[in-house]
This record gives structure tokens, sequence and C-alpha cells, in this order.
């Protein structure tokens, strides 16, 4: 997992996967104000962007979930936002596995969970089994603006 925002990419861009690097390179070049919502390609269906608008809600409300074929740039554009995280353990219980249709799982319990803040310019880096749970409230319910970036595996080196 990563966590950054534009302003720290460039000095910390070195050490990200160069296919992080083109997500993260596509986001500062492209103006999503112009753009409907939903699939946007950028190198097929090796590498998408995903423009979405959602509403936060109590992180109880929101469930955890994971990917096994793609990492997620996500990346928020207006409103605030909090990911909770946990790492894949033994403690992760899945509740629902859609992974060969959908690429998706959702827990019904996992381990101990931390919280990142995103804000406008910030992002998060989930590679494939990082557990995380997105949308969540900050201090009151809001409208977001997000983009996710989908990266598969193989632009990674992944198996």
């Amino acid at each position: 997992m990563i966590f950054s925002d534009l302003t720290n990419w460039e000095k910390e861009k070195a050490v990200y996967p160069e296919a992080v690097n083109r997500g993260i390179e596509y986001i500062r070049s492209t103006d999503f104000s112009t753009l409907p919502l939903g699939k946007c390609e950028i190198e097929g269906d090796l590498m998408f962007a995903l423009l979405q608008e959602a509403a936060t809600k109590d992180w109880e409300q929101q469930r955890p979930e994971s990917h096994r074929t793609h990492t997620d740039i996500q990346f928020l554009l207006s409103g605030e936002e909090m990911i909770r995280v946990a790492p894949l353990s033994d403690e992760a219980v899945i509740s629902e596995e859609s992974f060969d249709t959908r690429d998706i799982a959702f827990y019904e319990k996992v381990g101990a969970e931390s919280s990142l803040v995103l804000r406008p310019g910030s992002f998060a880096v989930f590679f494939p089994g990082d557990i995380h749970r997105p949308c969540c409230s900050v201090s009151q319910d809001q409208p977001i603006r997000k983009v996710v970036i989908k990266i598969h595996k193989s632009l990674l080196g992944l198996k």
C-alpha cells in the first residue's frame, strides 16, 4: 500500500512501480471535469480509469474489500474521504467472493484497521490482497468525486 499526494509524488516516484507512475501521470494530465462518469481506457484492459461520484457513509456501513488481479490507485478529486485499511491476515473472513467475475472480495471481518484521510490531491495505492474500506465519512457524510485507476497485475510483473 502507498499513501501520498501529488505534491510529494515528484520526490517519491523513483521508488514506485513504473505502472503506478503511469497511472499517476494520467491523473496529473487529465481534466476530469470534462469527462463523463464511468470507465475510460488508458492502456486497454490492462490499465483503465473509473471516474466515480459517491456519498461517504459511516465506516460501519461500508464493506472492506480486496482485489486479486488489479491494483487500485484511488485519487480524490473533491470532498473528503476516509479509507480504512487492514492487512490480509488469518482474522480476515470473506463474506462474498467474486474474484473470477468482478475481481473483488468483501469481508465480514478483518483484523485491526487503520485510517487514511484523503483530501483533493491525495491518493492511496492498494495492491492485490490489500484490504481497504473506501468511501467512509471523516466527520460527516458528504458527496465525493474520485478516480480509481485499475492496473492489471501483469503490468507490475505479478503472476
